[in-house]
């Protein structure tokens, strides 16, 4: 027998139906192909309405629910008659979208095959039909694939009650690896390759190209969401976003749908390359344009290093006044510097990142900034400062009034001597070079 049939048949999403389809497999290893046949219609005929009662009983899907009460009625009415079988397999397919063109094509194939491997024919020599092997397994296969492996919610049709779930349960699950656990189970263990396709395409849609009030109110959920498909399917997306290039360079050029997009290439810095070259030039100009894009732009720069080299560039400017040499052009968020360090780590930059931080600081525009930078940019990292970076500190600091002029300087100060000598032991010229800094 196929060796896939048997991999398949342990993924048989009910356990009814997983119980019913041993009766096949056995047919198929005895040479029963004719069973075979009869029974796998049995089989996907039960299967319907298995998800048909999942879809009433556990989604509350209105439509199951007609369909079913519609059947029963039809079955009363005519207890021998199997009319309701092929009703069944129309409503599966036309109104509770359960079943795709070629999944539903694939039904009716069987079903005729059936009805010949069940009826006697009168007017032929062979009067029972006798399916081949080949044919048994590939019709067994084509109802594994489209209908028997699948939950009755993973069709195409499932996206409208996916955005509603995931709506739903946006306050539950404020926790991103309680999220992760929560899809990963519902949803992303139950996707094919197809199916994970479908979802990312139509919820990448929702999040950059849509702002309706209700794409709005979800866009940090759907993103949320959005980047744990990608995550836990890389390979498969990945090739898919670079096959798809025109449909996933199109984007609403507004500053919060750039955000969420700059968030995801930050996260997954290889696929922003895959983009259109007229949408890698906009958000190119966008982040020259824009400090925080700039800040999280780290995937347009040739290096990581680099990146920190346009930061650092880009911070500050000379100021109009002498004891106001500098001015900051834009005041770091403490997000930021922890996306910065966070950067740094994982690329082993961390000194590159304690340059950038000691010149924001030492470039500082007034007393507040410095207080700020200070606090952020100095104080939680000086004690893995180099004692040249400590040297680069002191200079800085002593040649802009708004960093030493404060009356917090001395006890600051104070402090990185005392981690100096720690460090390094007493360095005389410290104290002698920067004297009122140590009183």
């Amino acid at each position: 027998m196929n060796s896939m049939i048997n991999e398949l048949k342990e993924k048989i999403y009910h356990h009814k139906t997983k119980s019913y389809f041993g009766e096949i497999v056995s047919s198929i290893e005895n040479g029963n192909y004719r069973s075979a046949v009869v029974v796998l219609y049995s089989v996907v005929v039960c299967d319907l309405v298995f998800k048909l009662m999942d879809l009433r009983d556990i989604h509350n899907d209105v439509k199951a629910h007609k369909i079913l009460s519609d059947l029963n009625v039809e079955k009363e009415d005519s207890p021998v008659s199997s009319t309701w079988e092929t009703n069944l397999i129309e409503k599966s397919f036309k109104e509770a979208k359960l079943l795709e063109n070629d999944v539903y094509t694939h039904i009716i194939t069987l079903k005729n095959y059936r009805n010949l491997a069940a009826h006697p024919v009168i007017n032929s020599i062979d009067i029972l039909f006798e399916p081949s092997k080949e044919l048994v397994e590939t019709l067994t296969l084509n109802m594994l694939n489209g209908l028997l492996i699948k939950s009755p919610i993973f069709t195409k049709n499932v996206f409208v009650p996916f955005l509603e779930e995931i709506e739903r349960i946006k306050s539950e699950f404020v926790e991103t690896e309680r999220l992760i656990k929560y899809i990963k189970s519902k949803y992303l263990q139950h996707f094919n390759k197809e199916l994970t396709e479908y979802v990312f395409k139509n919820l990448w849609k929702m999040v950059f190209r849509n702002e309706g009030l209700r794409e709005t109110k979800n866009r940090e959920i759907n993103f949320k969401v959005l980047t744990i498909i990608y995550e836990h399917n890389e390979e498969v997306l990945f090739t898919y976003f670079k096959n798809e290039q025109t449909y996933f360079s199109e984007f609403l050029d507004k500053e919060m749908i750039l955000s969420k997009l700059f968030d995801f290439f930050t996260m997954f810095p290889n696929v922003f390359v895959q983009l259109s070259n007229h949408a890698i030039e906009i958000l190119r100009n966008r982040a020259k344009s824009n400090h925080n894009l700039m800040i999280k732009s780290y995937f347009m720069s040739e290096s990581i290093e680099q990146h920190f080299d346009l930061i650092e560039s880009s911070l500050w400017e000379v100021g109009e006044y002498y004891n106001q040499p500098y001015t900051h052009m834009y005041q770091l968020q403490i997000d930021e510097i922890r996306f910065l360090h966070q950067l740094a780590v994982d690329n082993q930059v961390i000194c590159k990142f304690h340059d950038t931080m000691i010149s924001y600081y030492i470039h500082s525009g007034h007393y507040r900034a410095a207080d700020f930078a200070y606090d952020l940019c100095i104080e939680p990292y000086y004690v893995n400062f180099t004692i040249d970076q400590f040297r680069t500190l002191l200079k800085g600091s002593h040649s802009n009034e708004q960093c030493h002029g404060n009356r917090y300087s001395n006890s600051r100060y104070r402090r990185l001597l005392e981690e100096v000598t720690s460090q390094y032991g007493k360095i005389e010229d410290l104290e002698k070079d920067y004297p009122e800094f140590f009183q």
